[in-house]
């Protein structure tokens, strides 16, 4: 170690060649650590003359009650599944006696400090954080200051990812929907998707795409729209594609403020939904009961998605758990069988 900088974390993990998280771990839960883990580790502390912080070492005796939340930034449309979520992360923590804490800064590095100084701060024993982009530098920013913590989605890295991180299979979804128009005669499908930076939108599509292909339905695979979330741009992206010269048969759409926007356009010209055109929308929020129709969504298991987050916050595994959890297809008056 070059001049007066004291050893950190880091540099104790990058000698004993494991994550900054498994230094913590033999620092505050030795006990989930193997012996020769915990010998190397203790090997390079002792080399670097590394000694943690008090707060640190306390937090052996003394852990906290608060699990954290990295609140997403606001969305201007809104997110009622999003908005539903967070009650769910709080009843799982309540049900293991842990309380919810919300962090509302937008900034990586604003968020990256508060979270250090929440933990070893001891004001929180680890935290929740979501809507992840393919390079999303939250995760690998917070492991390498070894904070525990679990994602609610997926990076770009997926399942080679060193850290725990749990969803909902969005491309099973999508192809259950898929699935479920074609078995009611639909040949002809077009697939509304947003135009955001989350992997979970992208694994969507993805659905979509690998369902028509085995189903046979190439002609759908060009009808693929990318656009914004919200329900006016579904009632507009919809009436484009109903107009088109070849118009889809069923709409299959990524949210469902947009399948909404889609069956305000069939109603419009006078369409019926399931009979006319088949409608289904993602999130199975309360926007698929409105007016006379339903509309068929794919349900996300929130709870579970919740539960198992908090968990993994908790536990915090040696070895990382990847986990797609099954959604489910609520079927209702919008995909109802053609005449």
């Amino acid at each position: 170690m070059g001049g007066t900088r004291k050893a950190s974390m880091a540099d104790v993990a990058d000698l004993a060649g494991v994550s900054a998280m498994t230094v913590s771990n033999v620092i505050n839960r030795p006990e989930i650590v193997s012996e020769a883990t915990r010998a190397r580790v203790h090997d390079a502390m002792r080399e670097l003359r590394y000694r943690n912080n008090l707060v640190a070492r306390s937090l052996r005796l003394a852990q906290p009650r608060q699990i954290a939340y990295a609140l997403p930034a606001q969305d201007a449309v809104g997110n009622q599944y999003m908005d539903a979520f967070v009650h769910d992360l709080a009843e799982s923590c309540q049900a293991v006696d842990r309380n919810l804490t919300l962090v509302a800064e937008r900034d990586t590095e604003a968020l990256l400090t508060a979270c250090e100084d929440l933990y070893f701060g001891q004001s929180a024993a680890g935290f929740v954080i979501s809507n992840l982009g393919p390079d999303d530098l939250r995760p690998a920013g917070l492991r390498k200051r070894g904070i525990p913590f679990a994602a609610y989605g997926r990076t770009g890295d997926a399942f080679a990812s060193p850290w725990s991180w749990v969803e909902a299979d969005a491309a099973q979804g999508i192809a259950m929907a898929v699935d479920h128009v074609a078995d009611r005669g639909h040949r002809e499908l077009a697939f509304i998707g947003a135009d955001t930076g989350v992997v979970t939108m992208a694994q969507r599509e993805i659905g979509y795409r690998d369902a028509c292909e085995r189903r046979g339905l190439t002609a759908s695979l060009g009808r693929i729209v990318h656009c914004g979330r919200d329900l006016e741009t579904g009632v507009r992206v919809a009436a484009a594609l109903l107009d088109a010269p070849e118009p889809p048969t069923a709409i299959i759409c990524v949210s469902d403020p947009l399948a909404a926007g889609a069956v305000i356009a069939l109603q419009s010209r006078g369409l019926a939904p399931g009979r006319d055109v088949a409608v289904t929308g993602y999130d199975d929020t309360t926007l698929t009961s409105f007016g006379a129709v339903g509309i068929s969504s794919v349900r996300q298991p929130s709870a579970a998605i919740a539960a198992a987050l908090v968990r993994l916050v908790i536990e915090q595994p040696e070895t990382p758990e990847h986990l797609l959890l099954p959604p489910t297809l609520v079927e209702r008056s919008s995909t109802d069988p053609r005449a």
